[in-house]
């Protein structure tokens, strides 16, 4: 759940809903206030905006306020000319639906780059790095998604295992040996069928890197690191899924890309011979496609 949702929807006195209102009706607008402006503003306390900031399980007003702000700045900005759940419209022609699909994917792209922390990136490839396996949990067309850097990550070496029978999920958890970590990805991350992997690899004391929306759900807070995902479109009211595939499989390029970069010259080389000797006779009539040895 988003912080706005919780401001929007959470129990809160009368004077605190005054200033809960003035928030989210301000927006950005508080980011240069300080706690005696705002409660000056609102005919309120500095102490009403501590008590709101503990309801909503912060150790104090500013850190709610940078969060909030944040969070504000991410759902305000990108995304200024295409709808993610309807990028199209009925009576667009063929070309206008090609061009409003790559501007979607486009700012899909640079959606999910803003919401990147080179920490939790940085944590995230080290706990990839320190395993002796990595167990992916994806289900529908995530699932299908993830295949991909399944096979990219098995052709430099990576024993990467992917269950796809989703009756399954659970068991496969509970077999993951110590020294492995996972990787489970969900938009919503509220899943039952994931919900249950993730208590299952907590309580084995398994490593899990999550990827899911900007909000508060059971994957982000069980997850030892959180990669964040374009969180734009809705669960069902939608096309496709355009946007969040193509934030989903950019982060998984990203994280296979950092990991052939740990040992860059050892991987390429690697890759390049063994894709040499098995596409042996494999070839192009287009010189710039041509590899220089053919």
């Amino acid at each position: 759940m988003l912080i706005r949702e919780k401001l929007e929807n959470g129990d809160f006195s009368n004077s605190e809903r005054v200033i809960v209102d003035y928030i989210l009706d301000n927006k950005m607008k508080i980011k240069d206030m300080t706690i005696k402006e705002i409660a000056n503003a609102t005919y309120t306390s500095p102490s009403t905006l501590i008590r709101i900031a503990h309801k909503m399980k912060y150790n104090g007003w500013n850190d709610l306020k940078e969060a909030y702000l944040k969070e504000e700045e991410y759902l305000e900005t990108h995304f200024s000319h295409i709808n993610a759940n309807f990028p199209f419209e009925n009576n667009d022609t063929i070309m206008s639906i090609a061009s409003k699909l790559a501007t979607l994917k486009k700012e899909s792209i640079d959606d999910t780059l803003s919401l990147l922390l080179h920490d939790d990136l940085q944590k995230a490839v080290q706990t990839m790095r320190k395993a002796s396996s990595i167990y992916l949990f994806a289900v529908s067309n995530n699932g299908l998604i993830t295949q991909e850097f399944v096979h990219n990550m098995t052709r430099i070496g990576k024993d990467v295992k992917s269950c796809t029978l989703q009756g399954e999920y659970v068991y496969t958890a509970a077999l993951v040996p110590k020294g492995a970590c996972a990787i489970i990805v969900s938009y919503s991350g509220e899943t039952p069928i994931l919900v249950n992997v993730i208590k299952t690899l907590k309580n084995k004391g398994i490593p899990i890197i999550g990827i899911t929306n900007i909000g508060d759900n059971t994957l982000s807070k069980n997850a030892d690191v959180v990669l964040k995902i374009c969180t734009r479109e809705r669960l069902y009211s939608k096309i496709a899924t355009f946007s969040t595939d193509v934030s989903i499989e950019y982060i998984l390029d990203l994280l296979y890309s950092c990991v052939f970069a740990l040992d860059y010259d050892k991987n390429l080389d690697k890759k390049i011979a063994i894709s040499k000797m098995i596409e042996k006779g494999r070839f192009s009539t287009i010189e710039y496609v041509k590899e220089e040895d053919f």
